[in-house]
């Protein structure tokens, strides 16, 4: 008991409380989407933080050999869940990405972003880069990416896809690859650029193609980024006030509580609450970054560290420009604030991964 109090006391609470305070950012927004019937999504996302911040208190209580050890199993469970969801898993939307637990839909492709990480530190850890002159050994961690790669991209699933994809280089990147092989990788996509877009599918090629100029299909494929560039320059500077948004409130702004929640508070809280909600991302991702420098000579609880914050910090980034039109509409849900249960755990146990950094490296 006194080794439990001990550790719990060690955690770092500024961190814990800003991660709760963006998730309570979200519960605003979700009320505020919600307050004219769906009273159920509200309180089902309350019931998701409850669940996420015990999880996030519990796992920063873990010492980081635990996941060390048991990196490869985590990644063949999550990889068979995996299969499971894109094979026989629950349809919805068009997509089969979900299993269904207990009652409980859950998405197998969000918390394989967390195992991959993982098992691609550990990986690294193990095998030096400088140690190996040849690369012929990177044969195998290309392959631990690429088969959860292809697996939900064919779900499908484009957002999350890339997105594993951009935090899998940058753990290649950070554990002392060459850039020569960086420039080899970029070159050889330039090339196959043609045939990937053959293999989209007709929806994620309207959306691309969409990106460029949404009033050609205002009324259809344009018709989500119209509204939500409507929503957000609305807003002007201090916003319409909560509860207050015509865009959102009379649904003109589609998956308001969801995909496009950022938009929404744009349009009731202005430039100074999205702002706000930026500089907080922000200041939690410095915080980690700060927490990762202590970890000079440790490679793997170092790559752990930046890969989930950067999973957390480009997530962000992507779903806040594909909203004011910069990226084409992938679904990817603004973590934390969004509406989402897989999602929403993930980054919670992401978080508390960085807790128990913290509190290790003290």
């Amino acid at each position: 008991m006194a080794e439990f109090l001990f550790k719990l006391k060690n955690l770092n609470w500024l961190f814990v409380f800003l991660v709760f305070f963006l998730s309570f950012v979200g519960f605003v927004m979700i009320y505020s989407a919600t307050i004219s019937g769906e009273n159920m999504i509200l309180v089902s996302h309350v019931y998701k933080i409850a669940i996420g911040f015990t999880f996030m208190i519990f796992i920063a209580l873990i010492d980081m050999d635990f996941w060390k050890r048991y990196a490869y199993v985590f990644y063949f469970l999550g990889l068979i869940l995996l299969f499971w969801a894109s094979f026989y898993g629950y349809l919805g939307k068009g997509a089969r990405r979900w299993i269904n637990l207990f009652g409980i839909n859950f998405q197998p492709s969000e918390t394989m972003k967390i195992i991959l990480i993982i098992s691609l530190a550990k990986f690294f850890d193990e095998k030096k880069i400088q140690e190996n002159k040849d690369y012929f050994f990177l044969v195998l961690p290309i392959l631990l990416v690429i088969v959860p790669f292809l697996l939900i991209l064919s779900q499908p699933d484009l957002g999350t896809a890339m997105l594993i994809l951009f935090v899998s280089l940058i753990i290649f990147f950070m554990s002392g690859i060459s850039w020569k092989l960086f420039a080899i990788f970029g070159t050889l996509s330039l090339t196959i650029a043609p045939y990937l877009w053959n293999g989209l599918k007709d929806y994620q090629k309207q959306r691309i193609l969409t990106l460029f100029n949404p009033e050609n299909d205002p009324l259809g494929s344009g018709y989500h980024i119209i509204q939500s560039q409507i929503a957000i320059g609305s807003g002007g500077t201090f916003g319409k006030g909560w509860l207050k948004g015509s865009q959102s409130h009379l649904d003109f702004l589609p998956e308001k509580h969801t995909d496009f929640i950022f938009s929404m508070l744009g349009e009731e809280f202005g430039f100074f609450g999205t702002i706000s909600v930026i500089g907080l991302i922000c200041l939690i991702t410095f915080m980690a970054f700060q927490i990762f420098r202590r970890y000079a000579h440790n490679n793997f609880n170092r790559v752990v560290g930046y890969g989930i914050i950067s999973n957390f910090f480009f997530a962000s980034l992507i779903n806040m420009s594909m909203v004011i039109g910069i990226l084409p509409v992938v679904g990817l849900p603004l973590p934390l604030v969004s509406y989402g249960g897989s999602s929403m755990l993930t980054y919670f146990i992401g978080f508390g991964i960085i807790l128990s950094l913290d509190r290790n490296s003290k």
